[in-house]
């Protein structure tokens, strides 16, 4: 439902002072009421300042004011003009105008611990004067006043001679008189005309309608601000799969167990570099032609067709050639042959071999009997740098995949903890790295594997809230605030035999004194503006309190207690 704020604006009040007023209020509807002299509301530039600040807050604004001049300014920028005209009010009283120190008037920058304010204020406006009075009324009906057949006597007996006009609004109506005379008493009453009756039971119940809204439309809101201290504490805290609800006693609140294991590998690259002289290796068929044994010691010169010397590395006997199915066979015996010097050039092909010691040694026929073939190259003869791995390549490959882990698991367990909380993540216990090639090993790539795991237990922050609560309350008979305390967590510790996880938290922010809303309100029922003012001041626990009655006729909290509302603002 819709609130409507009368701001009665001084004479001397400035227009600062009555937009600030209008941001401050909560009402949807503003009616602004001038005197005809205001300050206030003079200048074009202010109607267009509140027309923004109306626009912004989503307000409607009303002016009622008896200036031809303000009423012309306010329906330029669109707002409602109640009050176009004057009228004379007669000898009527005007309403008394306010005081600036009146308490129900309260500007944004007042402060008081009770403040007592109705939604729609009484109605003020300057007396009027008999050349310019302010009247209220609607466009299109007029106010009749009913004399019945009475002697009017019954009525008042006049004591002077004068002649008296009591003129009914209404352009068609006749005038209704009464003459006094003193002298003979004579008096002279116009009958009512049956539109009079009409309307005069119309009014009738209008007021009675009037009466009962007056009775039974009184609404009360009360915001009370309880008095704050802060919270320092530290707890410890046990969450399990194995706790089924929270618990204060052993400072336990209900988990959910995550056990995620994964493994990454990945191929690196060798950045070592050492100097390297390697000789060639290969194996050869050493065969005999003589009738006799031929006995090769170690280190035996064998020549290659290119004419590059390599050494035999064990000592060898190649038997004699026989006669084997009619036909001669020579003996053979395979060795070991490495290069006389490291590099690449003594890579040979497959081919023969001869001893060059027989042909130094003039021994013809050995040297044309006994000699050497290859069927297979002789390779890995190198000289010069090689790519060999080191500690630092598998330090950073550990480095890398554990990075690399750890966002898996932490992937994995996203997926699982629909919306638990997990405050140790990042424990993860890593395996050692296990490495294709050892440090130094010559290589130009390498392959490591890492495996990983992550056990832990999640859990409901709002448990963990309840559980600050209910601390809270027990020891310190305060009430908490979930979103105004900071929680901080430390000394996080996996228990294996409880399987469970223990941890540390911080609790730092406001507590606030306990309020019975529901006794308040029972308290405060049919009091006026003294008695909830001594009330409210009374109650142990309560900073501040704000109470504000609608619509503006009310003076006192309503005896029906679903009319009252007590809330609480921290």
């Amino acid at each position: 439902m819709s609130s409507t704020k009368i701001i009665n604006v001084l004479k001397d009040d400035s227009f600062q002072e009555i937009i600030d007023i209008f941001k401050a209020t909560s009402a949807e509807e503003v009616i602004f009421v001038l005197p005809k002299s205001a300050r206030a509301f003079k200048k074009e530039e202010q109607f267009a300042s509140l027309r923004e600040e109306a626009k912004t807050l989503d307000k409607s604004v009303s002016f009622l004011c008896s200036s031809l001049e303000i009423n012309d300014l306010a329906k330029k920028y669109r707002f409602e003009v109640l009050l176009a005209h004057s009228a004379s009010l007669g000898q009527a009283r005007s309403p008394e105008v306010r005081k600036k120190s009146n308490p129900s008037r309260l500007t944004p920058t007042e402060t008081s611990s009770i403040d007592v304010v109705n939604e729609i204020e009484d109605f003020y406006a300057e007396p009027a004067t008999s050349d310019d009075s302010i009247s209220i009324s609607q466009p299109t009906k007029t106010e009749e006043v009913f004399v019945d057949d009475r002697r009017l006597d019954d009525i008042f007996v006049p004591e002077v001679k004068h002649q008296h006009n009591i003129k009914v609004a209404g352009a068609r109506e006749k005038a209704l008189f009464v003459q006094v005379n003193q002298d003979n008493k004579e008096h002279k009453i116009r009958r009512p005309t049956h539109r009079t009756v009409l309307i005069f039971l119309t009014c009738a119940t209008v007021v009675i309608l009037g009466a009962v809204i007056f009775i039974t439309a009184g609404k009360a809101r009360i915001t009370i601000k309880p008095v704050s201290q802060p919270l320092d504490l530290s707890l410890t805290i046990f969450t399990s799969d194995d706790v089924s609800s929270t618990s204060l006693a052993n400072m336990a609140i209900p988990g959910q167990l995550f056990n995620i294991q994964k493994t990454v590998s990945q191929d690196f690259t060798a950045t070592g570099r050492v100097d390297v002289a390697q000789k060639a290796r290969g194996a050869i068929t050493v065969y005999n032609e003589l009738s006799t044994d031929q006995p090769l010691i170690a280190t035996t010169r064998f020549e290659s067709a290119d004419r590059h010397i390599f050494h035999t590395l064990t000592s060898i006997v190649v038997p004699a050639g026989k006669i084997s199915s009619g036909k001669f066979v020579p003996g053979s015996k395979e060795v070991q042959l490495i290069a006389d010097k490291a590099g690449s050039e003594y890579n040979v092909p497959a081919g023969p071999f001869t001893i060059p010691a027989f042909k130094e040694q003039g021994a013809a026929e050995k040297y044309q009997k006994v000699y050497g073939r290859s069927t297979a190259p002789i390779l890995n003869g190198t000289s010069g740098q090689s790519t060999i791995v080191t500690e630092t390549d598998l330090s950073a490959a550990r480095q890398t995949l554990t990075t690399q882990l750890t966002a898996n698991i932490q992937d994995e367990l996203e997926t699982q903890i629909n919306g638990l909380k997990i405050i140790n993540d990042r424990q993860i216990v890593v395996s050692n790295p296990v490495s294709t090639s050892p440090v130094d090993a010559k290589t130009a790539t390498f392959q490591v594997n890492l495996s990983g795991s992550l056990k832990t237990v999640g859990f409901k922050e709002s448990d963990l809230n309840a559980l600050v609560a209910q601390y809270v309350d027990t020891q310190k008979n305060m009430t908490t605030l979930p979103d105004k305390l900071v929680l901080t967590y430390d000394k996080t510790k996996w228990d294996d035999t409880k399987n469970g996880l223990s941890f540390t938290i911080h609790v730092t922010g406001p507590s606030y004194t306990k309020i019975d809303q529901q006794k308040i309100i029972t308290d405060l029922l049919g009091k006026n503006d003294a008695e909830m003012r001594a009330y409210l001041g009374a109650v142990t626990g309560i900073s501040s309190a704000h109470v504000s009655l609608s619509p503006f006729w009310v003076k006192s909290i309503p005896s029906n207690k679903d009319k009252v509302q007590v809330e609480l603002s921290y």
